[in-house]
């Protein structure tokens, strides 16, 4: 039994792109379709190309945005290697592909060598750890409008999107220098730094990128279902732990929003619930936004039924920045297809966290 669908199709137009990515007008069966391109896999693509593409998301109509992905382009030349690089990423797959992984600096070859030297532990750098990728923009240009000064490094974890390229946000961020870099670990690759764990990305953020800030959110695209553990964004619990380990501070972005239809989203979700409640064995800070009484009665009290209080540290943020139009159209501010109007209360949780971390920066914690 197949596990993909295949298709041949004709590259129509080139509608943009960026480093690493193409955006692509494909005809199939005499039908205009859009595609991405990953070059780096396949070569560029050009009109006129002959190419095949993944087909199943699409035709099983799930959320990849309505896009299909090019797997082979009959007309381009054999690729090259990069020269440098023994780490293999999508292991024992069609496109496993090699890296040149942070960690291979031991064999004395890359400037950032020193830093497996000057690395003692984190030493209470804060590490925001976020479920949704939605979270990574407003988090920083909230953090930036209070302190622009502040550097700050994103870690994608592979439990999403595996390319950085996919990411709008993360592109924007860095064109705009308000990410001083970006790490990828695991099977998750594109970032300005590759490594093979967690661990060793917390590592080369700090040490390599310099960060006064590590966030450590997914790519786009997280898998979820109705089942209690059968979620990508549980591995936040883990983080917090992966943290505390290397003397961190953890801090969780809450996942909050009441225009939430689903009930087990709605206040505070049973994502973040779950993870910090069960999944987490090290307390973690959570900040959050204070909303009307209503709503933090009803935040509370979740927190309450699901050991929180209890077990971690909780912060209630009064002042936090705001997000005007204009960064909402430029930034595309959205989560779960609802925008600032629609869903207030998921970017005050966002914009309360950013408004904690600097805090802490100041003033330490108790």
């Amino acid at each position: 039994m197949r596990l993909l669908s295949t298709e041949d199709g004709i590259v129509e137009n080139v509608i943009w792109s960026r480093k690493g990515l193409q955006c692509l007008e494909v005809v199939l069966d005499g039908e205009k379709e859009k595609a991405l391109n990953y070059p780096g896999f396949t070569g560029s693509a050009s009109p006129g190309d002959h190419v095949v593409l993944n087909t199943t998301a699409v035709r099983l109509g799930l959320g990849s945005g309505g896009y299909h992905f090019v797997t082979a382009n009959h007309s381009t030349p054999p690729l090259t290697f990069a020269p440098r690089g023994h780490i293999i990423k999508l292991r024992y797959t069609p496109l496993q592909l090699k890296v040149h992984a942070f960690e291979e600096t031991l064999d004395g070859d890359d400037p950032a060598g020193p830093a497996w030297e000057q690395y003692k532990g984190l030493k209470d750098i804060p590490v925001v750890i976020g479920e949704l990728h939605s979270m990574l923009a407003p988090f920083v240009l909230a953090l930036k409008k209070i302190n622009p000064a502040r550097k700050i490094a994103y870690v994608m974890t592979d439990s999403a999107a595996l390319p950085l390229y996919l990411s709008n946000a993360a592109d924007r961020l860095k064109a705009a220098r308000l990410l001083e870099g970006t790490v990828t670990c695991g099977h998750a690759f594109g970032g300005d730094l590759e490594t093979i764990n967690v661990y060793t990305a917390l590592i080369a953020a700090r040490e390599v990128l310099k960060a006064d800030i590590i966030l450590l959110i997914p790519g786009p695209g997280v898998v979820g279902t109705s089942t209690r553990y059968g979620y990508s964004g549980i591995e936040q619990g883990e983080h917090v732990d992966r943290v505390r380990k290397f003397g961190g501070l953890p801090v969780v972005i809450p996942r909050i929003s009441f225009s939430e239809k689903r009930n087990r989203h709605y206040g505070l979700s049973h994502h973040t619930r779950t993870a910090l409640g069960e999944i987490a064995l090290c307390r973690a800070y959570l900040p959050l936004p204070r909303l009307s009484r209503k709503k933090m009665l009803h935040l509370l009290q979740q927190m309450q039924n699901s050991g929180l209080l209890a077990k971690h540290k909780t912060a209630i943020i009064s002042r936090f920045p705001g997000f005007d139009r204009q960064l909402e159209l430029a930034y595309s501010l959205q989560s779960m297809g609802r925008g600032l109007a629609e869903d207030p209360a998921f970017f005050a949780a966002v914009a309360a966290t950013a408004s904690f971390v600097e805090r802490i920066l100041c003033f330490g914690v108790k």
